[in-house]
């Protein structure tokens, strides 16, 4: 049992390894049982949960956010139904981890969406090649950027040794070497259409980026009255709103490690 943090994940991936490579006998058994302890103790009303992610935490906030409100579209009579709410959000949260993703390769979710070719294709790989970084759709066409990358490479280094007076140039500079391509995939095949296909059910005014004019929604909170809201995108219907409403009479404490826990907890 370790910390239910990253530290101890990673630590409990350690420790797994060592019984793995030395003591097989173990995992072939199946004699190595592993507890995993709560990050976070909820409580709301009276109640206690222990949640034991930051994605289990998500989830659970979001889903108290939606049973405390009723939502639907300005101009819409009837409101949305829970069921509708909630795959909306489903929807909302694959798009977030996804987006996540990608930016912590470098690229924007709005950089992403403008990067749609002509035949409707997505960017799969981001490459940095002399002329600066540029997008590839396939495995071929990486291939294909890989060798215009390279001449370019050889232009270059001949251009280079045309400039210099021969009496300088030494065997080993006559030698061309073309550097790779740093190549950097933004997401395993098949992934974003998981994402994709779910999320045109939706209306096109309840995009996931920024929007010009702001999607206008009425939020009726418990029971009160309604009350208008514009949010210029889905994002900011969960992290502004769904999330904070989930939170609303609640104590949440998070645990940094064990020591932190009494003998029950």
């Amino acid at each position: 049992m370790t910390d239910a943090d990253v530290d101890g994940s990673h630590i409990r991936t350690l420790l797994l390894t060592f019984f793995y490579r030395h003591m097989p006998a173990l995992v072939e058994n199946n004699h190595i049982y592993i507890a995993q302890p709560p990050l976070y103790l909820v409580t709301r009303k009276k109640s206690k949960q222990y949640i034991h992610s930051e994605k289990e935490m998500d989830e659970y906030l979001l889903k108290l956010g939606i049973s405390d409100i009723v939502l639907k579209k300005e101009t819409d009579e009837q409101p949305m139904d829970k069921e509708s709410v909630e795959a909306l959000m489903n929807v909302i949260v694959d798009l977030e981890s996804f987006l996540t993703r990608i930016e912590k390769k470098g690229t924007s979710f709005r950089e992403f969406l403008e990067a749609k070719n002509e035949e409707g294709q997505y960017p799969r790989f981001q490459i940095e090649t002399v002329e600066g970084f540029r997008f590839a759709y396939s495995s071929d066409e990486f291939e294909a950027l890989k060798t215009a990358d390279e001449e370019a490479q050889k232009l270059q280094h001949e251009q280079k040794l045309a400039s210099m007076p021969e009496a300088e140039i030494t065997d080993d500079m006559r030698v061309f070497k073309a550097k790779g391509l740093h190549l950097i995939e933004l997401y395993e095949p098949g992934t974003w259409r998981e994402i994709q296909e779910p999320h045109q059910e939706y209306p096109s005014d309840f995009s996931f980026e920024n929007c010009a004019q702001g999607v206008y929604l009425d939020i009726d909170e418990e029971g009160l009255k309604w009350i208008d809201y514009t949010f210029y995108s889905l994002r900011e219907v969960t992290e502004c709103h769904l999330r904070n409403t989930g939170e609303k009479g609640m104590e949440i404490q998070r645990y940094k490690g064990l020591g932190e826990m009494n003998a029950d907890q």
